[in-house]
């Protein structure tokens, strides 16, 4: 388990629990889907306005209910601001993947036997 810490907020965050990536897995989807497409013809303020509101579901969907709210307080729906806490969390969620998998790779080479790999003699 590891603390994703954002704009005064610590959220827990543990990428080898199945329950917190299935939601982390539907969050990416949902966004991918909740991004506004065919703008065309739509105010600019207003395409901001519903990515800014995309990325809080994303995020309310991750780590529960109104979350969005406590990360983003006092925060305008500034697509900029809103892009920077999302690389963030990508680039926590990929930190603690390499962590986990270092982790993964240490044990592997401290308790798992040698494999033979043909060049031991045989009587």
């Amino acid at each position: 388990m590891a603390i994703w810490k954002i704009n005064d907020t610590e959220l827990e965050f543990d990428v080898t629990d199945a329950d917190m990536m299935e939601r982390y897995e539907m969050a990416m989807q949902a966004l991918s889907l909740d991004m506004p497409h065919n703008v065309r013809g739509i105010p600019y303020s207003k395409q901001l306005r519903a990515y800014c509101k995309a990325y809080r579901k994303m995020y309310d969907t991750i780590f529960g209910k109104n979350t969005s709210e406590k990360i983003f307080a006092g925060i305008p729906d500034s697509l900029q601001k809103y892009n920077t806490v999302y690389a963030k969390l990508l680039a926590f969620v990929a930190e603690q993947g390499k962590i986990v998998q270092d982790e993964m790779r240490e044990i592997q080479e401290t308790y798992a036997p040698e494999s033979d790999n043909g060049d031991a003699e045989t009587t």
